[in-house]
């Protein structure tokens, strides 16, 4: 789960994309292009980890292939030696490349 706040409320989605570089998070309200967000990624076990991005880009896949294809937005994330640890985690042991 991800939490963030593009404003002054908080907005919830959903990521499993994750790079060294950013991720892409699954949510039907969209930030900006362009906007800086923070990030709280929560965790299953109740852990959680704050984080500073970028919106990169977004998409709103058309109703007939939401299915195939999530609406969302890519978020860059640069500088956080605590998120490359993580992304380094979830990859077993080998870092991704990088694609934001």
């Amino acid at each position: 789960m991800v939490d963030f706040s593009p404003a002054e409320s908080r907005i919830t989605g959903v990521t499993r994309d994750v790079s060294q570089g950013g991720m892409f998070v699954r949510t039907s309200r969209m930030p900006e292009e362009g906007q800086r967000l923070l990030v709280t990624l929560r965790f299953a076990d109740g852990r959680q980890m704050l984080l500073q991005g970028q919106v990169v880009r977004t998409f709103e896949a058309p109703a007939l292939i939401r299915h195939l294809f999530p609406t969302g937005f890519g978020m860059a994330i640069r500088d956080n030696q605590s998120y490359k640890r993580f992304v380094e985690t979830v990859a077993g042991g080998k870092p991704k490349p990088s694609g934001g």
